[in-house]
């Protein structure tokens, strides 16, 4: 008997034929014991790439493989594609702030080049010609001196055993054919039919399905509970108590909780398990008080006139006499993904084996090693495909309870969560105010405070001096001559986490707001003052570390601006607004187009320009930015958490909606040509549009929306 690593170490030759992946990050490809496998090719020609960033919708189980394909020189439709478990090994494996692909493009391209070298030292064995004289094409070795062709399957076995390349050739990204080209998602014929297995199907012999019936407040703990009614559910075979205070709080994260406390129904179905946590009587010991988010926003907005953290000065001191003092307001935000939280576990002795639709596996991995106190080497994550996620599936809460049963019952058991504890216990995007003093002079910004209060999220002062919620590198900062940014603190217990361009989602709405309100305030058109604003200039030198790309900038703006038709005549009653931001490695701006009929807004059309780099999978970047678009309307017109005595009171889509069908506009979008590596594009669509919308509004009625979600009666 071996281990993966001694087979691994041994140069995996078996029946599988070749197994390549990548060394980690930063070091020498000296050792095969480095390698983590991400191509199989197997002895009858099949290719089989491994996605190694958890899929949820965004498109990373498609674009990454697709990346490791064009360098290894095989055809698409020759390859299998299957999603990665977590392997410690593997750096960067985890799925958020838009990172996945641009974190691992180049590793990707060393993967599969250097396959692709081992391929061509086998072939060279072979034909005992020079690998320089051979080359490769869509799955073959060739050599056109004579005519010959290898295929890759039956050169597997032999490069296997030679020396792995530290440093391969990579293409010319000229010469690249796969790379840039539009591909359906690997999975969306299983998802078009219903064969695409979600953790939600995922079954195992003996197992158990749970429901945990959770306190209404997060740091609540069951006292007692009475299961006379629960018991007579059929399939309900047994319950028991989790206390989150008996593992650790909140070991993992301040704002995170391990997990929600409450009493767990095990039964032999969903189906009896939500009936029977339904029947359950539970008595609840309740924390003395409790956030209330009338009051907590009264505390944000008093919080204007507080002594602030000094997160940025530049310049000198703002005027005191500003064009615009203007405060904004925005709620908190739940992910409300389709797929609900669940989680399938199962834990023997010291070793526990984890299904589960995380963002995150290293996080899950050491979740379940911190409360099951075992070793994480003993860990396995299984990463499932996930029916969406926008940052909710960052965190490990849906898989600590889980393993913690699993490990109490001796059976695998999955956890399944009703949509209601989904939206109540989420961990939200903070809420905040903010106030905004501005001038322009000479056609152009010249002073800006921007303070914001808010429930901090989490603050890294050690890291580079400011906080979350509003960083000193944030836009305009390096803009505009005489700046000032402010931070105010509000404690509160709401847990808060990642989600879709997290502060970014908030701070570009104030932005692009006062920027509009300030080109209104002196009769100049928005895209000149942006225009001006952004200057002429490639770079602009925000902090000595950060370098910002202007031109890109300017560009996309330019690009919505004339593809949506700007500055020419509407009927009356629409208007048109413009946003834009650099969000997450990417460019974007955004106008708007609405009509706005008796207080009733309809978005008509939106127009998006991106400048995200290279672009992957075309057709797959398309859908990200339609889905942050829909996603950024969505929390315009709707979003809003209300928590009430620390209890969230939205419950599920009737009372958090969501955009229907018949409210989504046309949308429009336009990516900048580059030959830049490729930068994040998940999150940078979603911030503009509710500026974009809340300053058509203007531009259609006059009425100014400073508070989000839009109300104009």
């Amino acid at each position: 008997m071996i281990n993966r690593r001694d087979f691994i170490r041994l140069g995996a030759v078996s029946s599988l034929g070749l197994v390549i992946g990548i060394p980690k990050l930063g070091r020498a490809a000296d050792a095969v014991s480095e390698l983590h496998p991400l191509i199989r090719i197997g002895e009858d020609g099949v290719i089989t790439l491994y996605a190694q960033n958890p899929e949820m919708g965004q498109g990373v189980k498609t674009a990454l493989p697709m990346i490791i394909a064009e360098e290894l020189d095989v055809g698409w439709d020759t390859v299998r594609v299957e999603q990665a478990d977590w392997d410690p090994r593997l750096d960067n494996q985890f799925s958020g702030g838009s990172l996945s692909i641009r974190l691992n493009y180049a590793a990707m391209r060393q993967a599969g080049a250097t396959a692709r070298a081992m391929l061509l030292g086998a072939a060279s064995h072979r034909l005992n010609a020079p690998a320089t004289d051979l080359a490769t094409r869509n799955g073959y070795v060739v050599d056109d001196a004579t005519g010959t062709r290898l295929g890759y399957g039956e050169l597997a076995t032999k490069a296997a055993s030679l020396p792995v390349p530290a440093d391969p050739p990579l293409k010319s990204e000229d010469d690249f054919t796969l790379v840039g080209t539009s591909v359906p998602d690997v999975d969306l014929e299983p998802m078009l039919t219903g064969a695409q297995q979600y953790s939600f199907d995922l079954q195992l012999p003996g197992m158990l399905y749970a429901v945990v019936k959770r306190c209404p407040h997060g740091d609540g703990q069951p006292v007692s509970f009475d299961a006379t009614a629960a018991k007579s559910v059929p399939g309900v075979v047994d319950f028991h108590m989790l206390k989150n205070v008996d593992h650790g709080g909140r070991i993992i994260l301040p704002n995170c909780p391990n997990f929600v406390s409450g009493v767990a129904v095990l039964a032999t179905s969903t189906w009896a398990a939500l009936e029977g946590a339904r029947k359950l009587e539970v008595e609840w010991q309740m924390p003395d008080d409790g956030d209330d988010i009338d009051e907590l926003m009264q505390q944000f907005e008093q919080g204007l006139d507080d002594e602030a953290l000094e997160v940025r000065r530049d310049g000198d001191a703002v005027a005191a006499d500003t064009d615009i003092d203007v405060v904004y307001e925005l709620p908190y935000l739940a992910h409300i993904p389709m797929e609900p939280m669940n989680c399938t576990a199962r834990v023997d002795g010291d070793a526990a084996e984890v299904w589960a639709p995380t963002q995150n596996p290293p996080m899950a991995a050491e979740a379940v090693a911190t409360v099951l106190r075992i070793p994480q080497d003993n860990v396995t994550i299984h990463v499932m495909r996930s029916g969406g996620a926008f940052g909710r599936r960052y965190y490990a809460d849906f898989i600590t309870d889980t393993v913690l049963l699993a490990r109490q019952f001796r059976r695998p058991v999955k956890v399944v969560w009703p949509r209601e504890d989904d939206v109540r216990h989420d961990y939200f995007r903070p809420g905040n105010v903010q106030r905004v003093r501005a001038s322009v002079r000479d056609g152009r910004i010249s002073d800006w405070h921007q303070k914001v209060v808010s429930h901090p999220r989490e603050i890294y002062l050690e890291r580079d001096g400011s906080p979350a919620e509003i960083y000193n590198f944030e836009f305009p900062a390096g803009f505009v001559a005489n700046l000032l940014f402010e931070y105010v603190a509000v404690p509160a217990r709401i847990p808060l986490g990642q989600w879709r361009a997290t502060e970014h989602s908030g701070n570009v709405f104030v932005v692009s707001s006062a920027i509009d309100e300030l080109a209104h305030a002196h009769g100049i058109d928005t895209l000149a003052l942006w225009l001006a604003l952004i200057g002429d200039e490639q770079y602009v030198q925000v902090r000595e570390d950060f370098r910002f790309d202007a031109s890109r900038l300017r560009r996309v703006v330019e690009l919505a601006a004339g593809k949506s038709g700007w500055g020419t005549p509407l009927p009356e009653g629409r208007g048109r607004g413009i946003a834009a931001s650099y969000n997450q490695g990417a460019w974007v701006a955004e106008v708007a187009e609405v009509t706005v009929d008796n207080n009733n807004v309809v978005v008509d059309r939106i127009t998006c320009a991106v400048d995200c780099g290279r672009v992957i999978n075309p057709q797959g970047a398309r859908n990200q930015v339609e889905g942050g678009i829909v996603e950024g309307l969505s929390t315009a017109l709707h979003g809003r958490i209300t928590v009430r005595d620390g209890i969230v009171q939205e419950s599920n889509f009737h009372d958090y909606r969501f955009c229907r069908m018949r409210e989504i506009p046309e949308i429009d979008v336009y990516f900048a040509d580059s030959a830049d590596a490729p930068r994040g594009l998940g999150e940078g669509p979603l911030p503009p549009v509710a500026p974009a919308v809340t300053n058509a509004i203007f531009a259609a009625t006059g009425k100014r929306v400073r508070e989000l979600p839009i109300r104009l009666s």
